[in-house]
């Protein structure tokens, strides 16, 4: 059982943020999971993620071992950017899942990837991209590179450009929105900027290249919220093409889109071994291509 009394310093620290600081070999998204299952009390109380330290809080819990789905070995084709003995890149295509879920138990990444590893190693998930995303993903070979690129995440070190094609045309060579995104009172599998949203949500934009009814983007994350960059642009009347979730036209000049064109195009994070600074470039995919 572990216990801790909160010092003055950390008076007004996030109840999980703080845990992530002190343990610093588990990471913040652990942490949530026991606060959400009631596993960690402060004074005696179940409390929140958010919860605002005070000086003298005692905080209780025990480690729990995280329960997952078990991920079944699969042989799926991978096209692998890089890899290590800490970290493999992946080019992800569109329409494969990144990981198992309650309704999706194979065909994922994370399934080719145990196939490929051959019991070798255990993939980790560190981030997400959408089923109909394409481009950059990591995943971590072990525990201590998972939690480590995991926490560059979660404090916005980590640099992501995404190519966007975007309805319309877009007449400025740069801009940015700065604009809270929450879930849609009318559809809550949407984030939409609305009268609701607390979370702040920041997006810069590059203009690659203008056409016929259509914008590509060069696009960078700084926040990284749920679906941000798809709806962003539905929000400054641009939606991505194809995204038909978020308002973007299946067809344009005759052309049929089966999936959003978005795709992580680069990434840039620290390693978590050698501390050096990582880039890498996800090779855009055919269907992108061909409406350039």
């Amino acid at each position: 059982m572990e216990e801790k009394v909160v010092y003055e310093k950390f008076e007004n620290e996030r109840l999980d943020f703080y845990l992530a600081s002190v343990y610093k070999d588990y990471s913040r998204s652990y942490f949530k999971k026991l606060i959400y299952n009631g596993e960690i009390l402060v004074n005696n109380k179940i409390t929140s993620s958010s919860y605002r330290l005070k000086c003298g809080d005692v905080i209780v819990f025990e480690f729990k071992n995280e329960k997952a789905l078990p991920i079944k070995p699969e042989n799926i084709r991978l096209n692998i950017i890089y890899e290590d003995a800490d970290i493999i890149v992946v080019n992800k295509p569109a329409g494969i899942i990144v990981h198992p879920a309650c309704s999706h138990f194979s065909g994922t990444l994370l399934n080719a990837l145990a196939g490929y590893s051959k019991g070798n190693y255990k993939p980790y998930l560190v981030h997400r991209l959408d089923k109909d995303t394409s481009g950059a993903i990591i995943f971590a070979k072990n525990e201590k590179a998972k939690v480590d690129v995991s926490k560059q995440f979660q404090s916005r070190t980590v640099k992501k450009i995404y190519y966007a094609v975007v309805v319309g045309i877009i007449i400025e060579n740069r801009g940015k929105i700065e604009a809270p995104l929450g879930r849609s009172p009318q559809n809550r599998k949407l984030m939409t900027v609305n009268s609701l949203a607390k979370k702040m949500a920041i997006t810069e934009f590059k203009t690659i290249l203008r056409n016929d009814g259509y914008t590509l983007l060069e696009v960078r994350i700084i926040t990284g919220r749920t679906h941000q960059i798809r709806g962003h642009m539905k929000y400054i009347n641009h939606p991505v093409v194809g995204d038909q979730q978020y308002g973007g036209p299946k067809t344009i000049n005759g052309k049929q889109f089966k999936r959003q064109m978005l795709h992580s195009y680069n990434l840039s994070f620290v390693h978590p071994k050698t501390m050096r600074t990582m880039e890498f470039t996800a090779e855009l995919p055919s269907d992108m291509k061909e409406i350039l």
